[in-house]
């Protein structure tokens, strides 16, 4: 495929290299332990840069980060009544857990119901939300394993990444949004966790947009590790709802979701 100056699409060359690269295994990989990995890690994306919300603060900064990308919760609506206030504990007044269906939430109670269904509510209006926008968003939450700079995976850094809509919905052939990342990874036969996933920011978009590509595949000794810590509950907890209060990071970070099965994205349209 090659682009408007006529030069071959860099994306489209990696993804046909996918299946034919060869990995040298990584001997001294092993899977984390579970007292090591008690503290429940978040992946923001506020501002534009990344950072590792735990115990403490890691900056990691705006450069492309490496992930493997361990499971996928369905996208869902969620809506908040108050605007959002800096390390404020809030929980969302209504949500859906089935974007597709457009029903809320059997735990939202009747008094915060904005709908009986999606399609008619007024907070699904665009010019509900900031200027054009709804105020009621898509979201969808992913377990994420991080690698670093180098590419050698992390399995003790297992983190909750939380999509706005921009990072997962888009046409956009060279700024993929995950599902038409996921939709491209799949039409090669592939699974997202045996692909190492570089993550991007899209500096032409004011607020934080995820842009997602393959950066290489990985080795069998990696993906016996992914696949075991892809199993553990407390990488299924990650895309699990959760009726408690929490610290929300802003907007377009903390949701609520439903487990899933499979690491499989669930695809949407709109």
């Amino acid at each position: 495929m090659t682009d408007s100056s006529g030069d071959i699409d860099p994306f489209e060359s990696l993804l046909a290299e996918l299946k034919p690269k060869v990995i040298e295994p990584i001997a001294d990989i092993a899977t984390p332990d579970s007292e090591e990995t008690s503290a429940i890690l978040r992946l923001s994306i506020r501002e534009s840069s990344f950072r590792v919300l735990g115990d403490t603060v890691v900056e990691l900064g705006d450069e492309p980060l490496k992930v493997v990308i361990l499971k996928a919760a369905p996208v869902s609506r969620m809506y908040y009544s108050e605007a959002y206030a800096d390390g404020q504990s809030k929980q969302p007044t209504c949500w859906s857990t089935d974007a597709g269906g457009g029903l809320p939430a059997t735990q939202v109670s009747t008094g915060n119901r904005q709908a009986s269904a999606c399609f008619d509510c007024p907070q699904n209006i665009k010019g509900s939300g900031n200027g054009f926008s709804r105020a009621c968003r898509y979201q969808q939450r992913l377990a994420v394993m991080l690698a670093d700079k180098d590419g050698v995976l992390q399995p003790n850094q297992v983190c909750q990444l939380s999509l706005p809509a921009t990072s997962v919905f888009g046409k956009d052939t060279k700024k993929k949004g995950l599902q038409t990342y996921a939709k491209l990874i799949d039409s090669q036969r592939a699974l997202l966790s045996t692909i190492m996933t570089e993550l991007s920011f899209d500096a032409d978009n004011s607020a934080p947009k995820i842009c997602f590509r393959p950066f290489r595949v990985l080795s069998e000794d990696e993906f016996t590790v992914v696949k075991e810590v892809q199993n553990d509950p407390k990488t299924k907890s990650l895309v699990t709802f959760n009726p408690k209060p929490y610290i929300d990071d802003g907007p377009s970070m903390d949701n609520v979701f439903s487990t899933v099965k499979g690491d499989g994205v669930y695809v949407t349209s709109l």
